[in-house]
């Protein structure tokens, strides 16, 4: 029977960069981290750390790409539905919310950076389009089911959704407190009149 291996020491300490980094930003801007934190943080020096990455950038697209997953996760229920599922959006707004609330700094930090760094600005397309697509499907599957009245092309329409999501969020000093106006927002720009669609039904 084979032995299963733990984690290689470098694994260990490539995760310990990575935790540092994290809790970093909890306490400071992503501009004044430093790699001599990183690499103190992860008990290593500062030539060792360039063994595992190549510059700080390289920790924070790093970092982004582990939070992919939480940033598209809870929100299949919203994009896979249809109609105007109210608790099903304000449940994937929450998720997304609380995301910011932890790692708004990283976000915020990365996001400012994108323009000028293609790693980061490839991260931010990435991400966009994944959610553009989904919802621009479920805006063409209510549109066709007579739920959504006609409007702006559906991926021009989830293209703004998800710039306005981002903006909101981006500038928010707490972003559990948007949740409920965001999802106003998003209803009436995809339904219209939910008061006039509710009295229909």
């Amino acid at each position: 029977m084979t032995r299963r291996r733990g984690p290689s020491k470098g694994d260990r300490r490539e995760r310990a960069i990575l935790a540092t980094a994290r809790d970093l930003l909890t306490r400071k801007p992503l501009a004044d981290i430093t790699i001599d934190e990183l690499a103190a943080g992860a008990e290593i020096s500062r030539s060792s750390f360039y063994f595992y990455f190549d510059s700080k950038l390289a920790v924070v697209v790093a970092l982004l790409h582990d939070l992919t997953g939480e940033l598209l996760a809870d929100s299949s229920q919203w994009l896979d539905g249809t109609g105007p599922d109210e608790e099903a959006l304000r449940r994937s707004l929450t998720g997304l919310a609380a995301i910011w609330g932890s790692h708004g700094r990283l976000l915020s930090g990365a996001l400012a950076a994108a323009p000028g760094c293609p790693p980061i600005a490839a991260w931010r397309a990435g991400l966009r389009d994944a959610h553009v697509k989904r919802l621009a499907a479920r805006i063409e599957r209510d549109r066709a089911a007579g739920r959504a009245p006609a409007g702006p092309a559906p991926a021009v329409l989830a293209g703004m959704i998800d710039d306005l999501r981002l903006a909101a969020f981006a500038g928010a000093a707490d972003p559990a407190a948007l949740v409920d106006d965001l999802v106003v927002v998003e209803l009436r720009v995809l339904y219209g009149d939910l008061a006039v669609l509710h009295s229909a039904e």
